[in-house]
């Protein structure tokens, strides 16, 4: 009996990993070119962690610390306390960081991260004067930054189907003038068990929309949504010496759906490389990437090409105890 229900309860986990991700990417049907521009905060769509941008996003595959950025389903791929970090010295002036912690507790693992973006300085330029308005090309400059606060939470269902969430608070400042909010993310892991197939599906940046702090008149600006679906499986080898290939489809509120190939082969279980080629993306096809485990500290590194602004590079660094 005991085994029925379980096998019953996997093949729930399983319906739902694969079929939750295409309703809603029906429900979001529409001219997603129409859409552009029409979210904000879309700070929360960048890919913070550089394995997951060798390999073009990880539903299927993020585990433990870097889950929190990913699918915190991933979340209890972690066996004790793990660290993580990123960089990335993104386009001009612009850079952006992660950092997050995840510790076991409460019969699941529990994280804590932030994700932050700086933009620089920029010329400021507009309407001044007392009398009558003279339009000034340079007024000094100002600085604009996002930030956001995350609470994530994964948890084993059974030994093969995982879940997990993130509450996350969300600020976006343009020269003082500032908008706060709440965003959530919802995902699924389940490992098939066989030839170390894993399929993940992820929702992320879902909730209401958001008016300015101060003024309460201008326009609600809605989240960037995403929906993402991935499959991993072993191509040839195992996970100490062979080639990992997967697949993740990207769905966004406000532009076209991503289809990305990638492949992820180690060597000898401490090094890494990774690469990934994406349709569907007008500036990010192709990226590339390692990695080197050394004394419990994971070391990564991606190289994303871009069409108009040339290669962005991004560093990941990892520590589990």
């Amino acid at each position: 009996m005991r085994k029925s229900n379980k096998m019953k309860q996997i093949v729930i986990a399983l319906l739902i990993t694969m079929f939750l991700p295409s309703t809603l990417l029906i429900a979001q049907k529409g001219d997603e070119n129409d859409k552009a521009g029409v979210v904000g905060f879309k700070f929360l769509n960048l890919s913070y962690g550089a394995r997951g941008t060798a390999l073009g996003g990880l539903a299927a595959q993020a585990s433990g610390a870097e889950a929190m950025f990913w699918n915190p389903a991933g979340l209890t791929g972690a066996t004790g306390i793990g660290f993580t970090f990123g960089q990335t010295q993104w386009f001009v002036e612009t850079t952006y960081n992660n950092v997050g912690v995840a510790m076991p507790l409460a019969g699941g693992v529990i994280g804590a991260s932030m994700i932050s973006v700086n933009y620089g300085d920029m010329m400021k330029s507009g309407w001044a004067g007392d009398t009558e308005y003279i339009f000034q090309a340079n007024q000094g400059t100002f600085t604009a930054s996002d930030m956001a606060l995350q609470l994530s939470y994964g948890r084993k269902l059974s030994d093969k189907f995982s879940i997990g969430g993130t509450a996350k608070s969300i600020t976006q400042d343009i020269d003082g003038d500032k908008m706060s909010g709440m965003g959530f993310d919802f995902g699924t892991q389940f490992d098939v068990g066989i030839n170390n197939m894993r399929i993940g599906a992820v929702i992320s940046n879902f909730g209401a929309d958001v008016d300015p702090i101060e003024t309460k008149k201008e326009t609600a600006t809605a989240l960037p949504e995403t929906f993402q679906f991935g499959v991993v499986a072993q191509a040839f080898g195992d996970e100490n010496m062979g080639l990992m290939a997967g697949m993740n489809v990207t769905k966004y509120s406000d532009a076209a759906q991503r289809y990305s190939f990638n492949g992820e082969f180690s060597l000898m279980g401490t090094a890494k490389i990774r690469g990934n080629y994406s349709t569907g993306s007008t500036q990010q096809r192709l990226t590339l990437g390692g990695g080197i485990v050394v004394a419990g500290f994971v070391i990564d590194i991606a190289l994303a090409s871009t069409s108009d602004f040339g290669t962005v590079t991004q560093f990941s660094l990892g520590y589990s105890l």
